[in-house]
């Protein structure tokens, strides 16, 4: 397992290799799942309070990195609620009867809607990316018409 801390003074990654996943997992506020794990690797129990979490591993059926009794009173996110139902790490709490669909929120609209974001410092949170392709291309023209206004970047015609 690699962990990653992050000096936000500096804005700098340190990324380690750990063996005690438990306890880096329960001295972390924000935690990243990029795995193709089939089984879950995070469990409830380590999560404190005021936890956030993304996963982005699970882009399949049957992938899991969740432990699915983390959503039971946690806020969940995702990019597209019936994609990730069936592929999305939120397809494993849904088929083990914990959370239900419409508990979950599309991020593009817990951005229109500030009620539907973090209601509390306590509340564990999860985003569940799938990854939707025209999203991705928005984000990256974004970044590209910003980067060309600020006169940043190289461009490279392929």
């Amino acid at each position: 397992m690699v962990a990653g801390l992050i000096d936000h003074r500096l804005s700098e990654v340190e990324f380690t290799g750990v063996t005690d996943l438990p306890a880096v997992v329960q001295r972390s506020r924000v935690i990243v799942t990029a795995t193709p794990s089939t089984k879950p690797l995070i469990q409830a129990d380590w999560v404190q309070p005021g936890t956030h979490l993304n996963a982005i591993g699970a882009d399949m059926e049957g992938k899991q990195e969740l432990d699915a009794k983390l959503f039971q009173g946690a806020q969940a996110y995702t990019d597209d609620v019936p994609q990730a139902s069936e592929v999305g790490e939120i397809q494993n709490p849904i088929k083990a009867g914990v959370i239900k669909p419409e508990q979950v929120v599309e991020i593009g609209n817990s951005l229109l809607d500030p009620t539907l974001g973090r209601h509390d410092a306590n509340a564990i949170t999860i985003f569940d990316s799938t990854g939707i392709a025209l999203q991705d291309l928005a984000a990256a023209n974004l970044v590209f018409v910003r980067a060309k206004e600020q006169g940043v970047g190289t461009q490279v015609d392929l």
